[in-house]
């Protein structure tokens, strides 16, 4: 286990990085989500998010988290500060695989927030959750998730489409990242 995974007093699990806490998304969350969210730039990105985003899709975003046991999502906030900057998470597939999903607000884009973020995510993936692969995806119009996702040593597996909620069926690239793969790259440089 890593030295940066904390708990808190409730056993909900709060993941440290260098500026950053991912923790559990909670009510006092849901104006942030939904300001971040309500830009459509952000949300045309994402397959599981509705356009146009509302306070009431992020309250039941958060209400149901709890029952979503098979994941694990948190809430990426800034360290000196607390304020929710985005969103991260390991949803668990079958055969000891999780998809890697995640999104930042626009105005903290390019800060590389979220090279940090995905790369705790994949390491309390493998370490905690004892994960054999992380498979993750994007639009090919996403460059800068590319980068992140290329940075994090996910290897390419060929593209396809997705259903996007909010922007239709739209093209997509696919990568993944196996155990063994990631032993061999783990010294991210934190």
């Amino acid at each position: 286990m890593s030295d940066d995974l904390t708990l808190d007093c409730e056993d909900d699990e709060r993941l440290t990085t260098r500026r950053l806490i991912l923790r559990r998304p909670t009510m006092r969350d849901v104006p942030a989500i939904t300001a971040h969210l309500a830009d459509y730039d952000v949300v045309s990105m994402l397959s599981r998010v509705p356009w146009p985003y509302m306070t009431d899709d992020a309250e039941a975003f958060v209400a149901a988290i709890p029952q979503q046991s098979k994941n694990a999502i948190f809430a990426l906030a800034r360290r000196e500060c607390d304020d929710l900057i985005g969103i991260g998470g390991l949803h668990r597939l079958r055969h000891g695989r999780a998809e890697l999903g995640y999104w930042l607000g626009r105005a903290f884009w390019g800060s590389g927030y979220g090279t940090e973020a995905a790369q705790r995510l994949i390491d309390y993936g493998f370490q905690t959750l004892e994960l054999d692969r992380i498979d993750v995806s994007c639009r090919v119009v996403n460059d800068a998730s590319r980068q992140l996702i290329r940075r994090c040593g996910f290897a390419f597996t060929g593209p396809g489409m997705i259903d996007s909620l909010s922007a239709g069926r739209v093209a997509s690239e696919h990568y993944m990242l196996d155990r063994n793969s990631w032993r061999s790259i783990r010294m991210w440089g934190r």
